[in-house]
């Protein structure tokens, strides 16, 4: 391995130090670019240390940290400017993403963290003490939208930190977090949507440590999917789905009743982003507990509302849980082979989705079409069948 500063092009100390100078600057957006540029020194140069196997021989990074963090929390606390901020709070976020544990392993910078995200939560930062008395400035559009995007960036930072700590080790500092996360009666509508979203994303971090909270997070969701906003039950949707994933067979008992619930969204005129969402929970059902669900009836009417439409991130769960089926030699999904099959070559060649869906629709197609090509053929136009010699010319390399 080399070291750092024989190898990389830039000059990560001259770029820092230029950030450093104008951190107190009284122009706000030279703030907001004194503390992206110290950030992006940081995560770059943990990046190119991380891939590369670089030595950081004169321990640039910790120095650069050293700096850094301490300021940004600062920023977070004190300074009166809510867009500097929420950038302070974005630039904590990608710093823990990328560094995860490292970041917080000085037992100062994870307590401070826990006390900022915490105070934004409880409306008591500086910006918000600055116009606000612990309520939320209804009157002032912009502001209270701030006020929210504030609270959205804050959240965020949670299921972050429930990664790069570990689900357990979490666990107590969810319990804390809880009551200020899950909204109160009267509350807005972005508000509501955020609180399903930033829990959804919790529950998806701590995996299996979720389980001591399920029934309290079921109840939650549940709430939220019969709101009378869209995105709310949206985000709900997704919520109940990576819940049910992470909680293993303890909801099973509770699937009668969730079907029947997200089954009423499945309607001509439904909002498609709900759709995509339950066809991900369903997807995720069947993936964690199969045995446990009506397969004969739900999987055709699974099938009957692909492709997804608008939330494409679902679309690895969804084609997952079919591989999972079809791998299984599950009677209802190879029934299915003549609508799917068309269905998932179509998708290849659809821009919107992504690489590692396509990587997934191809390895399917690899199984089933060379286990049943019969029905492969009779089930695809030539048009479909030249897209598929294709996708699998270049998965076996010629």
């Amino acid at each position: 391995s080399s070291g750092i500063n024989a190898e990389w092009p830039l000059r990560p100390g001259e770029t820092f130090g230029h950030g450093l100078k104008l951190v107190d600057y009284n122009a706000p957006m030279v703030r907001r670019g004194s503390i992206l540029c110290m950030t992006h020194v940081c995560v770059s140069l943990h990046k190119v240390i991380q891939q590369n196997n670089f030595q950081d021989e004169s321990a640039m990074l910790p120095k650069f940290l050293a700096v850094c963090v301490p300021l940004v929390f600062d920023v977070a606390r004190s300074d009166k400017d809510r867009e500097i901020v929420c950038c302070a709070l974005e630039c904590i976020n990608e710093m823990l993403k990328e560094m995860k544990g490292g970041l917080i392993a000085e037992e100062e910078y994870f307590d401070s963290l826990i006390e900022i995200v915490k105070d934004v939560l409880q409306h008591k930062t500086a910006c918000q003490k600055d116009s606000e008395d612990d309520t939320f400035c209804d009157d002032v559009e912009d502001d209270s939208e701030l006020t929210t995007v504030l609270v959205d960036f804050a959240g965020s930072i949670l299921p972050s930190l429930a990664t790069a700590m570990g689900g357990q080790r979490f666990t107590p500092y969810f319990k804390n977090f809880l009551p200020l996360i899950i909204p109160k009666e009267g509350r807005k509508r972005s508000e509501r949507s955020l609180a399903a979203g930033t829990l959804a994303e919790i529950c998806q971090a701590m995996k299996e440590s979720i389980i001591p909270f399920s029934d309290n997070m079921y109840s939650v969701f549940m709430r939220g999917i019969k709101d009378n906003s869209e995105e709310v039950i949206s985000n709900s949707v997704f919520g109940l789905g990576v819940l049910i994933e992470s909680s293993g067979p303890t909801l099973a008992p509770r699937y009668p009743e969730i079907l029947g619930i997200l089954s009423t969204f499945l309607k001509q005129d439904g909002d498609r982003r709900t759709i995509d969402n339950v066809l991900g929970a369903v997807a995720r059902m069947m993936k964690t507990n199969p045995g446990s669900l009506p397969l004969d009836t739900i999987f055709p009417t699974f099938v009957k509302w692909l492709p997804l439409q608008e939330d494409y991130e679902e679309n690895i769960t969804v084609y997952s849980s079919i591989y999972g089926l079809l791998s299984s030699n599950c009677q209802v999904a190879i029934e299915q082979l003549p609508t799917l099959i068309p269905l998932m070559i179509t998708q290849l060649t659809n821009k919107k989705v992504d690489d590692e869906t396509k990587a997934k629709l191809t390895e399917i197609l690899q199984g089933v079409t060379s286990q049943y090509q019969d029905l492969t053929l009779k089930s695809i136009t030539s048009d479909q069948a030249e897209i598929l010699k294709q996708a699998l010319a270049h998965v076996n390399g010629s």
